[in-house]
């Protein structure tokens, strides 16, 4: 069987490369640079991006001799400046940053945009750019910052993409693909639609003479892998156990009691572990540390549950862990972290490596996790429901022990305030930080919030340009909220996770998704505590509304302004509620969660 081979430099979109190109019919396998070999049956080959700056001393490298190679070779992003760098081009640094939708011009005449329109939407993610380029070599596209956002070879061997064409918001992302694979192989016979028995399969094969522990948060991921593991093993060789750990959301343990049992599903245990997770994160502020405690604790109930069920030889736990959690985890060989999902701490990896854990979805994305549930006969209600994370609503409360900000944020204010004035807006930078996702590396750095000036009607389309150029052009800015109203700058106030604080999340996140959940078109919706107060003296908070597929990339959703306005007013009706900021980040650079 021909296949493209993947070569991973640790981007965190190399697997999701290699399911677009299974998607469109040619077999994919992924190989680490210095493990590659080229064979017979590889008729071409992808660089993917990494976190790395290609002119470092110890930046990733290809084992062999790219100039000699008798197949096609693309390079995306890191990929690209790679590829330019080993053939002679050269590569910079940090004038020209871009990170989420982009405009580019490409020329339709070349091999690889063949005929599509002049001008394309794309998603970058990148601080480094290719300046110039190998001899022999052409520009296939450009963008306003970069002059060489895609090249190809004149011999036709050698294209690189500055952009991700992978991710959805890519617009003709995958006919690009498409027409790189044409350039490779006139063979399409990879049919990925068996792959719910081959899970089922490897399941069974895993769990052989075992019991399967699960720790079934409600979420769609741990539902889908009950129901996987039920087909593999029967329900009465699993113990499921949901610890409602205090985070949930508004009666949702309650209401996944009633669901679970509608579904047949058996020896389900629900823990009321509130009490617990709230002294053991009493004080606690670093998002990283919040995420270490929630994991460990997580595994700590499961052990005890374990242990009264004297099953300690013959066990093993199951997790709903999805490809995303791990690449953002950096389990990626060569990927950066990005944050610590709850199921990679370190007494999971220990199981892990001890062979105790199956993650039966974990090379699965989020809408393949869906049409897997589909497939096993999971109600529809159950297998859209949005996505909710393991550790719940302790990562949407942004907690702080300060009062006072750090920096002095004049200089970069000014900068800011600069920049809007041309589209009739005005801005602040706020004294929090939350985690974002630049050029494959991790970031922590503050939000902005911007407004229009009084006679300004409010129009999506600026603020994308805003949104895009803030981010790009600030470094200590890596996410972007609007608010309908001028803002004076909030008060930085102290934050914890405690159950008042909980409580009142709770009864905003009920409201906001009641009037969200009719709207098909948002994936996701994070409603965010943060640690400021209002003039009034009120609680600030943020809402995340997304548009996605996968996880990896996400857009943020264009709400009608007159209904936004009636929602927020409804919410605020709330005693302690006070502003409420709309988050306008793409990710890339922001993650979907604030933490």
């Amino acid at each position: 069987m021909e296949k493209i081979a993947i070569i991973d430099f640790g981007g965190q979109y190399t697997h999701l490369i290699s399911r677009r190109i299974r998607n469109l019919g040619v077999y994919s396998e992924i190989y680490y640079p210095e493990d590659f070999q080229i064979s017979n049956e590889i008729c071409g080959i992808i660089f993917s991006g990494g976190p790395q700056n290609v002119n470092s001393k110890d930046t990733f490298k290809i084992n062999f001799d790219i100039t000699k190679s008798k197949v096609p070779i693309l390079g995306i992003c890191y990929g690209h400046q790679l590829l330019a760098s080993i053939l002679g081009g050269k590569i910079k640094s940090g004038e020209n940053t871009e990170y989420g939708a982009t405009a580019v011009q490409i020329d339709a005449d070349c091999r690889i945009f063949n005929k599509m329109k002049n001008d394309q939407q794309v998603w970058m993610s990148h601080g480094d750019y290719v300046s110039s380029l190998p001899k022999n070599f052409k520009i296939t596209a450009s963008s306003e910052s970069i002059k060489i956002a895609a090249f190809e070879s004149d011999d036709g061997r050698f294209y690189g993409f500055q952009f991700h064409p992978e991710v959805t918001h890519s617009t003709n992302g995958m006919q690009m693909l498409d027409n790189f694979l044409k350039k490779c192989t006139a063979i399409r016979d990879w049919d990925s639609k068996h792959f719910k028995d081959d899970l089922i399969a490897k399941v069974r094969e895993k769990a052989v003479g075992k019991k399967l522990i699960l720790l079934l948060s409600g979420g769609v991921d741990s539902m889908v892998a009950l129901k996987l593991c039920i087909s593999a093993v029967g329900n009465e060789n699993i113990f499921s156990i949901h610890v409602d750990t205090g985070f949930m959301r508004k009666n949702e343990s309650r209401e996944l009691k009633k669901h679970f049992d509608n579904l047949g599903f058996q020896n389900i245990k629900i823990i009321d572990a509130e009490k617990l997770y709230l002294n053991e994160l009493e004080g606690v502020v670093k998002p990283e540390k919040k995420r270490l405690i929630i994991g460990k604790l997580f595994v700590d109930i499961a052990n005890d549950e374990l242990a009264k069920l004297d099953a300690k030889e013959d066990w093993m736990l199951v997790q709903g862990t999805i490809y995303p959690d791990t690449i953002e985890s950096g389990n990626s060989k060569k990927s950066a972290k990005i944050k610590t999902h709850h199921n990679r701490v370190e007494e999971i990896e220990k199981l892990i490596k001890a062979g105790k854990i199956i993650e039966p979805l974990k090379e699965l994305y989020k809408d393949e996790v869906r049409e897997l549930g589909t497939e096993l006969g999971l109600p529809k209600f159950l297998v859209q429901r949005h996505p909710f994370p393991g550790p719940g609503l302790a990562i949407r409360v942004i907690c702080s022990d300060k009062i006072k900000r750090d920096d002095d944020f004049e200089k970069e204010e000014k900068k800011l305030n600069e920049m809007l004035l041309k589209y009739g807006m005005c801005g602040i930078i706020l004294p929090i930080k939350s985690v974002g996702v630049q050029g494959d590396f991790r970031t922590y750095h503050h939000p902005a919030v911007v407004w229009f000036e009084e006679k300004k009607t409010p129009n999506w389309q600026v603020l994308k340009k805003v949104s895009t150029k803030i981010i790009n052009n600030l470094k200590t800015v890596n996410r972007l909220v609007f608010s309908q109203n001028k803002i004076e700058k909030p008060k930085l106030t102290k934050l914890f996770l405690e159950k008042s604080n909980l409580m009142e999340l709770r009864e905003v996140d009920a409201i906001l998704r009641k009037k969200t959940n009719i709207i098909e078109a948002i994936w996701q919706m994070p409603i965010v505590q943060l640690p400021l107060i209002n003039d009034d003296g009120k609680r600030d908070y943020v809402i995340r509304p997304v548009c996605s597929q996968d996880a990896m990339s996400a857009n943020f959703y264009e709400m009608d302004f007159f209904y936004l306005k009636n929602m927020i007013s409804e919410v605020q009706k709330l005693p302690n509620v006070g502003d409420i900021f709309y988050d306008i980040t793409t990710k890339p650079p922001g993650t979907i969660e604030w933490e």
